[in-house]
C-alpha cells in the first residue's frame, strides 16, 4: 500500500470517526433534554427491537435451513423414485 493510498484511508477512518462522535454528542443532548416519559417508551421500544428482531431472524434462518435440507431430501427421494420407475419401464 503506498503512502498516499494510507493517507487517503487514515483521512477516512478520522472523518468517519469524527461523523460518529458528532452523532452521538447529538443523540446524548437530545437524550438529555427528552421528557422522562418520552424517554421510557423510547427505551421500551428499543429493548422490543433489539430483543425480537434478532430473535425473528435466527428463527428465519433456523427454518429456512431446515426447508432446504427438507427439500433436498424429497427431491432426493423423487429423483431416486422416477430412477426405479423407469427402470421397471
Amino acid at each position: 500500500m503506498t503512502h498516499s493510498t494510507f493517507r487517503d484511508f487514515n483521512d477516512t477512518l478520522d472523518r468517519l470517526a469524527r461523523e460518529v462522535m458528532q452523532a452521538c454528542r447529538r443523540g446524548g443532548r437530545e437524550l438529555a433534554a427528552m421528557p422522562l416519559p418520552s424517554l421510557l417508551v423510547w427505551c421500551v421500544v428499543l429493548a422490543l427491537i433489539l430483543s425480537i428482531l434478532p430473535l425473528a431472524l435466527c428463527l428465519f434462518v433456523l427454518f429456512l435451513g431446515l426447508k432446504v435440507i427438507a427439500g433436498a431430501f424429497i427431491i432426493e427421494r423423487r429423483s431416486a423414485a422416477q430412477k426405479t420407475d423407469l427402470h421397471k419401464d
